[in-house]
C-alpha cells in the first residue's frame, strides 16, 4: 500500500520538562496510524457520518495525486477552504502528503481580504467547493490551479512551514502566521498531556478552521495523535451536549460563549446528564469565575482557562487537578518548556507580581508573518520573547492572570479604561449574558465607553442607569463606567472565535449616530 511519494526523512526529536515531540509532518503521523489500524474511527461528521482512517487516507491520496499532477510540490502554498467536513480534513492530509503548506481560510472570508491574499500570499492552488476541477474520490472538493509568479522571491522559511493561518491585522491586511510542524506537534501533545487523554479518546471540533489555533486544536490534534474528531457545525448547544455524550468525547476547545450557552441549558433544566469531558479548554476575557463554577456544578465539565494566540498556540492553561479557586481566577501556568513574563514599555522584564505586557517564548512560537502579510508587526525582546499586546501579572508560583489588552484601552480625557475589567464586572449582572466594551468618539474627551450587551432569556433589558447602579454596588470606580449602552442579539466573531472588537466599535458608532 502506497502512502507517500516523498523521500523518507528522519524526524528531529525534542523534549522539555518531560514532554516529548518531533517535527514529523501531519501526513507522516496520520499515515502511520492508518497503516497500523485502518478501520479505526477518524472523524464523525456534523451529519453523523463516520469516517475511518482508511477512508480518510484514500481521500488524502486522491488530493495528493491531484496536486502533484497539477505541478504542486514541496514548499508550495495551497489555500484550503476550511469547512468542517471530513473531505476538507482529508484535503489537509493530502496537502501535507504532497509536501506543500496548508493555508486554511474560513468560508466567509471577506472579498477584500481574499483579494489581498490572492495578491500577496503567492499560493499556487486553492481547494474548495466552488471553482476549479473536481478531485476524483473526494466528495464536493475542487482544485483550482494558479500561475506561478515568476518575480516572486522564495521565502526561506517555507522549508520549515507546515501551516499558514490568518488573523486580522491592525492595518486591515490579514496577517499570515507561519507555523512549523514541530510547533503544532508540541502544542497538541502538551494539551493531550494536560488533559490526561488516553489513546483513542474522542475530541470535539467546534471552533472554525481558518486560524492557526482553530486548525491545530481540531484537525492537527485529531489526525496526528489518533483522536477521533466529533464535528459540530453549525453551533447548537443542545446538539453539542448530545454528541459529547453519544461519542464519549473527552476533550475540546471553545470560546466562553459556547460554554455559556451549554450552561444556560442546564440552568433551564433542559440538560442534566454528567459530561464525560476530562477537560474543556476555554479562552477569552469573558471567562468569568461564575461560568467556570456553573460548568462544573451543573454539567460536570472541568473548564480550563487557556491563554494563547495564533502566534504562540501552546502557551498557558490551568490544570484539571488545580483547586477550583485557582481555575476560576487564573489563566494557568505555562506549558512545559514555555516561559511567560511581564515586560514594561521599554521591553524590560518585570519582577513577578507586577503588571506589564505579556511576552512569551517557547516551542510553539511561530516562525514569523508572511511577507506582505504582517511582517512589520513582529516584535521580539532582546531575549527572544514575543510581545503579545496583552497585559498580565505573573505570580511567583508560575501562574499568570490576563488583566487587559493594551490595544483595547479606552482613553477618556487622559484616563485609561481597561475594557476587560469593566466587562468582567458587567457579566456579574444577572440579566447580562454577553458584553463587549468598546470606544466611541467624543469631541471633548476624545473617547467614551459603550457597553454592547446581549440579555439572558427571561430577563428584562437593563437601562444604562441600571448597569451604572450595578457597577457602583460592586465597587467599580465611577471613572470606568460606560456612557452608552446598546442591547444587541448577536455578537460578531473573528476567525479565531473571539469577539470582533473592530466590528463591535463600528456597530456602536453607527447605532449611536456618532459617525
Amino acid at each position: 500500500m502506497e502512502v507517500s511519494r516523498l523521500p523518507d526523512r528522519s524526524p528531529t526529536h525534542y523534549s522539555a520538562d518531560g514532554l516529548a515531540w518531533t517535527d514529523d509532518t501531519l501526513w507522516t503521523q496520520f499515515s502511520r496510524l492508518a497503516v497500523a489500524v485502518p478501520e479505526a474511527l477518524a472523524v464523525v461528521g456534523a451529519d453523523g457520518r463516520r469516517w475511518n482512517r482508511a477512508e480518510m487516507r484514500d481521500m488524502a491520496l486522491a488530493v495528493r495525486d491531484a496536486l502533484l499532477a497539477g505541478g504542486v510540490g514541496a514548499q508550495d502554498r495551497v489555500m484550503l477552504q476550511g469547512r468542517k467536513t471530513a473531505p476538507v480534513l482529508a484535503a489537509a492530509l493530502g496537502i501535507s502528503a504532497a509536501g506543500a503548506i496548508i493555508c486554511p481560510y474560513t468560508p466567509d472570508l471577506g472579498a477584500a481580504e481574499r483579494h489581498v491574499l490572492d495578491e500577496r500570499l503567492d499560493h499556487i492552488a486553492v481547494i474548495g467547493d466552488a471553482d476549479g476541477e473536481a478531485i476524483a474520490g473526494t466528495p464536493s472538493l475542487r482544485l483550482q490551479l494558479r500561475r506561478r509568479n515568476p518575480d516572486a522571491i522564495p521565502d526561506e522559511r517555507n522549508a520549515r512551514t507546515a501551516l499558514i493561518g490568518f488573523t486580522s491585522g491592525t492595518t486591515g491586511v490579514p496577517k499570515g502566521v507561519m507555523q512549523s510542524a514541530a510547533s503544532m506537534n508540541y502544542t497538541v501533545r502538551a494539551c493531550e498531556h494536560i488533559a490526561g487523554l488516553a489513546p483513542g479518546d474522542a475530541i470535539l471540533g467546534v471552533v472554525p478552521l481558518g486560524s492557526a489555533p482553530g486548525f491545530t486544536f481540531t484537525v492537527h490534534f485529531s489526525l496526528s495523535l489518533g483522536h477521533p474528531l466529533v464535528i459540530v457545525d453549525p453551533w447548537d448547544p443542545l446538539e453539542t451536549l448530545k454528541k459529547i455524550a453519544a461519542h464519549d468525547v473527552r476533550w475540546g476547545i471553545c470560546v466562553p460563549t459556547h460554554l455559556a450557552t451549554m450552561v444556560e441549558l442546564a440552568r433551564k433544566g433542559q440538560w442534566s446528564a454528567p459530561s464525560p469531558l476530562k477537560a474543556l479548554g476555554v479562552g477569552g476575557s469573558s471567562m468569568t469565575p461564575e461560568l467556570i463554577r456553573d460548568a462544573r456544578e451543573l454539567l460536570g465539565i472541568p473548564a480550563l482557562r487557556m491563554f494563547g494566540m495564533s502566534e504562540c498556540m501552546g502557551h498557558a492553561s490551568t490544570r484539571p487537578d488545580d483547586a477550583l479557586e485557582l481555575q476560576c481566577h487564573s489563566d494557568g501556568k505555562s506549558f512545559p518548556g514555555t516561559q511567560d513574563e511581564a515586560f514594561d514599555s521599554e521591553r524590560r522584564m518585570l519582577p513577578r507580581g507586577e503588571r506589564g505586557q505579556a511576552g512569551v517564548r517557547g516551542p510553539s512560537l511561530f516562525l514569523g508573518y508572511c511577507r506582505g502579510l504582517g511582517e512589520h508587526e513582529f516584535q521580539l525582546t532582546p531575549d527572544g520573547f514575543y510581545l503579545t499586546g496583552d497585559e498580565i501579572i505573573c505570580s511567583a508560583d508560575g501562574y499568570l492572570r490576563v488583566v487587559g489588552r493594551i490595544k483595547d484601552q479606552i482613553i477618556r480625557g487622559g484616563y485609561n479604561i481597561d475594557p476587560a475589567e469593566v466587562e468582567a464586572a458587567l457579566l456579574r449582572h444577572p440579566a447580562i449574558d454577553q458584553v463587549s466594551i468598546v470606544s466611541v468618539p467624543e469631541p471633548r474627551l476624545g473617547e467614551q465607553a459603550c457597553a454592547l450587551c446581549s440579555i439572558r432569556d427571561g430577563f428584562a433589558e437593563p437601562t444604562l442607569e441600571d448597569i451604572k447602579r450595578h457597577l457602583g454596588e460592586i465597587g467599580l470606580s465611577k471613572k470606568k463606567w460606560p456612557e452608552h449602552l446598546l442591547i444587541i442579539n448577536h455578537f460578531p466573531y473573528t476567525t479565531t472565535g473571539k469577539v470582533d472588537k473592530k466590528r463591535m466599535s463600528k456597530i456602536a458608532v453607527a447605532e449611536l449616530g456618532l459617525g
